[in-house]
């Protein structure tokens, strides 16, 4: 009886340690899956992260103007519908300029829709005067870029997936967003 009850110990203890390798080896696939996917979103914020907006001088650029409106994308995929909203620190005047698109290692520069006459360089670089930068990243991602250089997303949603046929992207709604600007 004793090496009967010798037998069913070994045979629980064996029983045992097959069912917490098995949930060892389910956790570890967990904790890579997650790794994997945390991954995806950290090159997002990161290229994200890359794209900036400021005002600057035209000759720094090559234009003509004394100031000119520049957004920069320093990451790897191009950037979609930058919205830019902003106005001069002495001004109540709202302006708003977009963008299509702004390649990959590039610097976009336009001219800023109002004029200049009393502005100093002191005022172009003044808090005030930073826009505030919207724009859709290669993976569909919604990013916001506040006046204090804050970068936030606007909707949590997983790297891109492989869209179905009849479904419909989803598109960024920026008219609450210029409303309160305003």
């Amino acid at each position: 009886m004793t090496e009967l009850a010798t037998q069913t110990a070994a045979s629980w203890v064996s029983a045992i340690g097959s069912a917490g390798s098995l949930l060892g080896f389910a956790s570890y696939v967990w904790i890579m899956l997650l790794n994997r996917q945390d991954e995806g979103e950290v090159r997002q914020e990161e290229h994200a992260q890359s794209v900036a907006a400021w005002l600057d001088e035209g000759a720094r650029h090559g234009r003509d103007e004394q100031y000119v409106l520049c957004v920069h994308n320093g990451g790897v995929s191009p950037v979609f519908n930058c919205r830019l909203l902003f106005s001069l620190p002495n001004s109540e005047q709202r302006h708003s300029v977009d963008l299509a698109i702004v390649p990959p290692h590039a610097t976009a520069t336009r001219s800023l829709p109002y004029s200049f006459d009393n502005t100093g360089s002191e005022d172009m670089y003044s808090a005030t005067a930073v826009p505030e930068l919207r724009f859709t990243d290669s993976h569909g991602a919604h990013w916001q870029r506040d006046s204090n250089g804050e970068l936030s997303r606007l909707q949590r949603r997983g790297p891109r997936r492989r869209p179905l046929l009849r479904e419909r992207r989803e598109e960024r709604d920026d008219t609450q967003w210029q409303r309160d600007y305003e």
